[in-house]
């Protein structure tokens, strides 16, 4: 298996959830009856209510579809907020074919089916994916939290769409004005939807224009966080996680948490076992 083919594997997820700061919103005809809430407001509210955790373990069923061509996996999931991800992949019901560990600045993985292992830094990911890939964005995508997005709320456009409250950086009035004349945006957007009771993420869309890629992730199904006893705060997140990718290639990927923790002791085990053969970079 080429580096290429499997780091895209792996971080299929993640392939297009770029660090952009641009912000699209999608038209939508339901009429609901929302206060109106600032920019400033609603990125307050986005950022208190995003999952805060030390530690997070999970068990996921994963359905990855590439060009109507589907596989089955299972991912045992342990992160360190800020540190490290750790992930032990299987076939659906089959034994560890991938073991994978992701720190700020390394990755690494074993490939147990061809006895190979890769040691590397996201420079490689950036310059073969053509867009920023970090820990931060990684954990961030899996857990429905959003990365830096509050970080420029002046120049953020609020809004109501689909009965949940949107923050985007173009009014729908342009953005009609550019599909009705056949123009194209030149700058990224991203945009963001939230639920209006939790302010939880209900949905990010980010795409590309001119290279016409587009990341579209939708949250769902949120529940509590198993905790160790004494924690009084509860910690909410996505377990059903689905990601729409489209670029040459039309990528559906379909996650569950079938259970999932947080605050609890992990470890993150990752030797390399004695012959395996190093993928070097290309």
């Amino acid at each position: 298996m080429k580096i290429q083919h499997t780091l895209i594997f792996l971080l299929i997820p993640f392939l297009f959830a770029c660090k952009a700061k641009k912000n699209l919103p999608a038209h939508s005809t339901v009429k609901c009856r929302l206060d109106y809430k600032s920019a400033k407001t609603l990125t307050n509210l986005l950022k208190q209510n995003q999952a805060d955790y030390s530690t997070f373990s999970g068990k996921i069923k994963s359905t990855v579809i590439i060009d109507d061509k589907g596989t089955d996996f299972t991912i045992s999931l342990r992160m360190k907020k800020d540190s490290v991800i750790w992930a032990s992949i299987s076939p659906a019901l089959g034994i560890e074919v991938i073991r994978f560990s992701a720190t700020k600045d390394s990755i690494k993985f074993i490939d147990r089916i061809h006895n190979k292992y890769y040691v590397g830094g996201y420079d490689t990911l950036t310059k073969m994916l053509r867009t920023e890939i970090d820990l931060e964005i990684i954990q961030a995508l899996l857990v429905g939290n959003s990365v830096e997005f509050y970080e420029e709320d002046e120049k953020l456009r609020p809004g109501i769409d689909s009965c949940k409250y949107l923050l985007g950086t173009i009014r729908k009035r342009k953005l009609r004005k550019v599909i009705e004349k056949g123009k194209e945006l030149k700058e990224p957007a991203q945009n963001i939807w939230m639920i209006d009771s939790t302010f939880k993420i209900a949905r990010i869309i980010f795409r590309e224009f001119e290279s016409k890629r587009e990341f579209d992730a939708h949250f769902d199904n949120f529940q509590n966080l198993e905790q160790p006893e004494g924690q009084s705060k509860k910690i909410v997140v996505p377990f059903n996680l689905t990601y729409f990718i489209r670029s040459d290639k039309v990528i559906t990927v379909n996650m569950e948490y079938s259970k999932a923790s947080a605050n609890k002791p992990q470890t993150f085990p990752f030797t390399i076992p004695e012959g395996y053969e190093r993928i070097e970079k290309k």
